[in-house]
């Protein structure tokens, strides 16, 4: 599944991407923004798969926007203008969409997207973190869950717990969106270990971590639950 959001200040071009979103299996319109502004908070803590991205909005322009991330995010431009459609190569974007697009369009747009994410996949699997003078490899797939706090963090795995000197934004743009989701301000699950759901915990092994009000409803979203 690819997670993306949509950011433009236009809300008829946000309900033609809703529209033609809703006709693709395999993509989720995880949420949309008029600003760049709210988006950029969101990023920051909620990195997602794809971003569809308009120039010309509110308070800095998309490819301010792109500058102050990070982690540059996979992108498809959504714009009027076609003065801008050499510049967006410079970000590596997907493709470049002028509006008004058909949905013919646009999915050729998304599987193209769908073709490099795969590909960004099945390179990465693992990341480093530092711990005192090593660099430790953790594989995604093990880590359980992680727990911020400050500029510290507890990163659980199915051998150890691991604490390093990083902070949760840190910590989110080394994962990857698909498989991470944040269910509490200080806690961030790995989707595929879970093992229930009860009582606004998820169990994971022995653990169980609490789910704010803040998360639940995107995260039973995620996982089509009422």
């Amino acid at each position: 599944m690819i997670r993306a959001i949509a950011i433009d200040d236009e809300p008829k071009a946000i309900q033609v991407i809703q529209h033609h979103t809703s006709k693709i299996d395999n993509l989720e319109l995880v949420s949309v923004f008029y600003n760049s502004k709210d988006a950029l908070a969101f990023l920051k803590q909620n990195p997602v798969d794809l971003i569809f991205l308009d120039i010309n909005i509110p308070h800095m322009s998309g490819l301010e926007l792109l500058e102050n991330l990070n982690l540059k995010p996979n992108v498809i431009f959504t714009t009027a203008y076609t003065e801008f459609a050499i510049e967006s190569y410079d970000y590596n974007a997907i493709d470049y969409l002028l509006k008004p697009f058909e949905f013919d369009r646009f999915h050729v747009a998304i599987n193209k997207a769908a073709q490099r994410i795969a590909s960004q996949k099945k390179l990465d699997t693992f990341f480093f973190i530092k711990d005192g003078f090593k660099n430790i490899k953790l594989e995604y797939r093990s880590i359980l869950f992680i727990k911020g706090s400050g500029n510290y963090l507890d990163i659980t795995t199915k051998e150890k717990v691991y604490s390093p000197r990083m902070t949760f934004k840190e910590i989110i743009e080394k994962l990857p969106a698909s498989a991470f989701m944040r269910v509490h301000q200080s806690y961030l699950i790995n989707v595929s270990n879970i093992d229930k759901i009860e009582n606004n915990q998820v169990c994971i092994n022995s653990y169980k971590i609490p789910i704010s009000n803040n998360y639940k409803d995107a995260f039973f979203k995620r996982l089509n639950l009422s």
